[in-house]
C-alpha cells in the first residue's frame, strides 16, 4: 500500500514561496515541480496553480519583477506579466 504523502505544515518565507511559483510565472507551467512544497500534486499541478497564480501574483509579482531577466530569443516578458497584467494593478482591483 503507498503511503500518503504529506504536506509540510511550516510555512514558506516569501522568498521561498517566489522561488516555487518562480517558474510559472515566467512560463505558464511548472516543468520542474517546485510547486509540489505548496500542496499542487504533479498530476493537477497546472490546472490548479494557474486557478491560485492571480492571488499569488498579486503578493509576489513585484518581487518577482524586480529578479525577472527577459530572455529574448525565448520570451520577452513572463508569462504571469502577459495573463495578469503589472502586479501593482491587480492588487489594487481586489
Amino acid at each position: 500500500m503507498p503511503v500518503k504523502r504529506r504536506i509540510s505544515k511550516r510555512r514558506l518565507g516569501n522568498a521561498d514561496e517566489l522561488g516555487a511559483w518562480g517558474e510559472l510565472f515566467s512560463s505558464g507551467y511548472d516543468f520542474f515541480g517546485d510547486l509540489d512544497v505548496l500542496g499542487f500534486s504533479a498530476n493537477d499541478a497546472d490546472r490548479a496553480a494557474r486557478a491560485a497564480a492571480p492571488e499569488a501574483w498579486a503578493r509576489l509579482g513585484e518581487a518577482f519583477m524586480a529578479t525577472w531577466e527577459p530572455d529574448p530569443p525565448v520570451r520577452e516578458e513572463p508569462w504571469a506579466l502577459q495573463e495578469f497584467g503589472k502586479p501593482r494593478e491587480v492588487s489594487r482591483a481586489r
